[in-house]
C-alpha cells in the first residue's frame, strides 16, 4: 500500500490527530521545515498518547493518508533522537516497528488503582496466613493513610 524506496520522516514532536491531510501538510512544513509539494517522501505523526499514528505521502495522483490506531501497544520514539530535532529520518523498518507498537499497556488511573488495590489484597492475605508480620502492616496503612 504505501510507497518503497520514499524517505520517511517521523515527527518528533506530538501531533493533534483531528488533522488531515491539509493540517497535516502545514505540520511538516511548519514543525519539520519540509515542503510536501517539491519533496517526495512519507511523514510520520504521532499523537501524545502515542497510540494513534498518521503517515502523509503525496503520489502522483495526489495526497494520500495512512492512519493507525493501536489498541494494546503503543509508539516507542528511537533513542537516538538528537536534542532541539524536529524530526528524524527513519528506514522502513523501523516504519514497521513503529506502526506495530510495543507491547505496552497505556497506564491509566483505572489502571493504577486496580494494581494498587491488588497488590494490598495479596498482602492482607499474607498477613492472614501469617507469612507477614502485623507491624510491616500497620506501617504500611500509616505511610499511605
Amino acid at each position: 500500500m504505501t510507497p518503497t524506496g520514499m524517505p520517511i520522516f517521523l515527527a518528533t514532536a506530538p501531533v493533534d490527530m483531528r488533522r488531515s491531510f491539509d493540517g497535516l501538510a502545514r505540520a511538516a512544513r511548519e514543525q519539520m521545515g519540509r515542503d510536501l509539494t517539491k519533496e517526495r517522501a512519507m511523514f510520520l505523526f504521532v499523537n501524545r498518547r502515542r497510540d494513534l499514528l498518521k503517515l502523509l505521502w503525496r503520489d502522483a495522483t495526489g495526497w494520500c493518508l495512512l492512519c493507525k490506531r493501536l489498541d494494546e501497544r503503543v509508539v516507542t520514539l528511537p533513542s537516538d533522537i538528537p536534542d532541539g530535532a524536529t524530526s528524524v529520518a527513519i528506514d522502513a523498518r523501523s516504519l514497521a516497528a513503529l506502526l506495530d507498537g510495543v507491547v505496552r499497556r497505556r497506564t491509566t488511573t483505572r489502571d493504577v488503582v486496580r494494581e494498587a488495590r491488588a497488590a494490598h489484597e495479596r498482602h492482607v492475605s499474607r498477613v492472614n496466613q501469617g507469612t507477614v508480620s502485623t507491624s510491616t502492616t500497620d506501617n504500611l496503612e500509616r505511610d499511605h493513610a
